[in-house]
């Protein structure tokens, strides 16, 4: 299929002035309409005059994906609250977004890309395709049972909204954050839900055991039943039965949400011929520009969730599922696409999430990387209060440290993991910045904190948690 101006090409005589003009503009083609691809399409527009094309399979546009368990919830009125910026702000902007038009393949020898409805000509490519919803099942039927859900877009949330006016009981599937938010929002609804994972703990790749008990407890004590360790068998059936089987028990549910994780879409660019990573994403180096065979390519980049980024701590490829990564990786491919050289480097990847009136969050090391790279940490855990003791409504806050093995002077601060009633996004933010300066747990112990009893207790609850680390340290070096 030929564009206007190519055909325009073929047609004898001088083309009109607009044709050309357009012609002769750079011209850029996005395909996702994301938190990557819609942020870039912005400020490829404020810093160019090039001609800005995105290419959406959603039927939603620049909308926030992590409101959407507060929407389930009811602490949002309505899900169009959610969108941030409605297709009629990039009309005006002169940005040509193309909602419900799927990509079918990208050819980068003649610089196309081809939907099922036309061919779009570049100059300038960015992939920003996302993620894809993990469904571990087997099945010969490429489709959810009946009664099944996910939670992937805004159209996906609509949907499962509506289907819970009329559920009395619902099943999540997950132990990630996105199932602990959304089991949070149905309680708050008066809807019995059972979560159920098969790790043996909830947020098995980012909390330890302990931490992951004080999340778990609080869940239990908003009405969740929560099943850990155990496989769930989903019967095809399921929206006849209404039944969950898990290992010699079952559970009447009238529907099932599976929140059992995500994994980069990068179908287009591998059949492209660009080169996916260990970690399954795209690969990309420090301008998000993509690889083919050999060489990096200087014309198409890669950002967001399907993107491999570099892990700050131990150096390798892995992925980032964070709107915060997503908006900075556009910043990047902007200034990039339109001459700004801009380099995006290693994350430590700091987190937050919010369930019922309990934060949670960490930064650095997981303890998946810890155990994989067998990597020697020393730990420091405190229990400390929000707000002096005597200060109405202060809160419980649970503070666990990691540092890199080695001396007073030289163990550096490598993780942390955190949970409680406030505080929470302020300190995992000071410590993201702490492991980006490679503060040592001398640093640490020298800290100034500021203190008055409606925000905070005389000694923050971060200097006891140094503390412990300091002997636990001096217990191992005499062991």
């Amino acid at each position: 299929m030929q564009t206007v101006a190519e055909v325009q090409e073929e047609v004898p005589g001088k083309a009109p002035t607009q044709v050309r003009t357009e012609k002769e503009l750079t011209r850029v083609v996005i395909i996702g309409g994301g938190a990557c691809g819609m942020a870039a399409a912005t400020k490829i527009r404020r810093q160019s005059d090039f001609k800005i094309t995105v290419l959406s399979s959603d039927s939603h546009t620049a909308y926030s994906h992590c409101g959407i368990p507060f929407v389930l919830g009811r602490e949002i009125e309505n899900f169009e609250k959610l969108i941030v910026k409605p297709p009629g702000f990039f009309r005006g902007k002169n940005i040509d977004a193309k909602l419900n038009e799927k990509v079918r393949s990208i050819n980068l020898a003649r610089k196309v890309v081809l939907t099922g409805r036309r061919t779009y000509p570049y100059d300038k490519l960015v992939i920003a395709t996302g993620s894809l919803p993990f469904i571990p099942r087997k099945s010969e039927a490429n489709i959810l049972p009946y009664g099944s859900f996910t939670l992937r877009s805004l159209a996906d949330g609509k949907l499962f909204g509506k289907a819970l006016e009329t559920a009395q009981t619902v099943c999540i599937v997950g132990g990630g954050i996105i199932g602990i938010e959304c089991a949070s929002a149905l309680t708050k609804r008066g809807i019995k839900t059972i979560l159920i994972t098969r790790s043996k703990d909830l947020l098995s790749s980012q909390f330890d055991s302990d931490m992951a008990a004080i999340v778990r407890a609080h869940l239990e004590t908003l009405g969740v039943e929560v099943i850990t360790g155990e496989p769930l068998f989903l019967p095809e059936n399921f929206w006849k039965e209404k039944t969950v089987y898990v290992k010699d028990r079952h559970f009447t549910a009238d529907l099932m949400l599976l929140a059992t994780g995500i994994k980069p879409e990068v179908c287009l660019a591998s059949e492209a011929g660009l080169d996916i990573g260990k970690a399954g994403g795209i690969v990309v180096n420090e301008m998000l520009q993509v690889k083919a065979g050999e060489e990096f390519l200087s014309n198409v980049y890669a950002g967001g969730e399907c993107a491999e980024v570099t892990d700050l701590l131990t150096g390798e490829s892995r992925l980032s599922q964070l709107g915060t990564t997503a908006r900075r990786m556009a910043d990047v491919i902007g200034n990039n696409i339109t001459g700004k050289y801009s380099t995006f480097g290693p994350l430590a990847d700091p987190w937050v999430a919010v369930a019922g009136d309990l934060h949670f969050g960490g930064v650095g090391l997981t303890p998946e990387q810890v155990k994989r790279q067998g990597i020697k940490v020393i730990n420091g855990f405190s229990r400390g209060r929000t707000r002096a003791s005597y200060y109405p409504d202060r809160k419980d806050i649970y503070i666990k440290l990691f540092f890199k093995d080695g001396d007073l002077a030289e163990a550096q601060l490598a993780g942390a993991q955190l949970a409680g009633g406030e505080g929470i996004k302020e300190r995992i933010d000071a410590l993201s910045l702490a492991i980006r300066k490679k503060t040592t747990i001398k640093d640490l112990l020298n800290l100034e904190t500021c203190y008055a009893p409606p925000v905070s207790m005389l000694v923050d609850p971060l200097i006891p948690a140094v503390k412990a680390a300091v002997r636990n340290m001096r217990e191992t070096k005499t062991e």
